[in-house]
């Protein structure tokens, strides 16, 4: 499960304002390009706090507390990351002091549940592998396997030259193909083109 695109949500906690702004980031190099941004986008405010988990099983983990005291931001942040369930995930967490301390207990929760909140209404994805194949056939077979393949597949695109070329995409190989098989009698067997990553969104 991955984030959607960036998402922001603002809290305010005893007058402090607190900003959540989370990203979806395959890499390190991303991640501290997104931070990098941030800071300038909200160069004026007390601290912007960082936390991310890149690459590969998610095992780049960084945390920044930007001068909150040690423990209180970047840690309770990347935990919060950790928690959600979420790949590649960079959270920053911009705050605007608003006169009264709220204690290291105060900020954990602050940071902690800015972040927990932020990913929680963030919309989501989910990647999945899907295979396209190509399937070429006589144009008596037509009424057997073009219904069939709209039904059946994610995606057609039918071309008509001297014969029916159509590409299709499927989750599950198995089945598909060897329903194909049965439905030519063994004569036709479609051709793998390509995989690919499709976005399926989350509830």
């Amino acid at each position: 499960m991955r984030l959607k695109q960036e998402y922001r949500e603002t809290t305010v906690i005893n007058k402090s304002k607190f900003i959540a702004c989370v990203l979806p980031c395959r890499t390190d190099e991303e991640a501290r390009a997104y931070i990098e941004t941030i800071k300038k986008e909200y160069n004026d405010a007390s601290h912007v706090c960082t936390a991310y988990m890149v690459g590969p099983n998610n095992q780049i983990q960084r945390s920044s507390d930007n001068k909150e005291p040690a423990g209180t931001a970047g840690v309770p942040m990347l935990e919060s990351i950790k928690k959600s369930g979420i790949d590649g995930v960079c959270a920053c967490v911009v705050r605007y002091f608003g006169g009264i301390k709220l204690g290291a207990g105060g900020l954990i929760r602050a940071y902690s549940g800015s972040v927990s909140s932020a990913l929680q209404h963030a919309k989501k994805i989910e990647e999945k592998t899907v295979y396209v194949y190509e399937l070429v056939y006589p144009y008596d077979l037509s009424g057997t396997l073009e219904g069939w393949l709209r039904r059946n597949t994610l995606s057609q695109e039918f071309t008509y030259e001297d014969q029916v070329h159509c590409l299709f995409t499927i989750e599950d190989e198995s089945t598909i193909l060897n329903t194909i098989q049965d439905l030519t009698k063994g004569s036709l067997t479609p051709i793998k083109v390509r995989e690919e990553i499709k976005e399926i969104d989350l509830p």
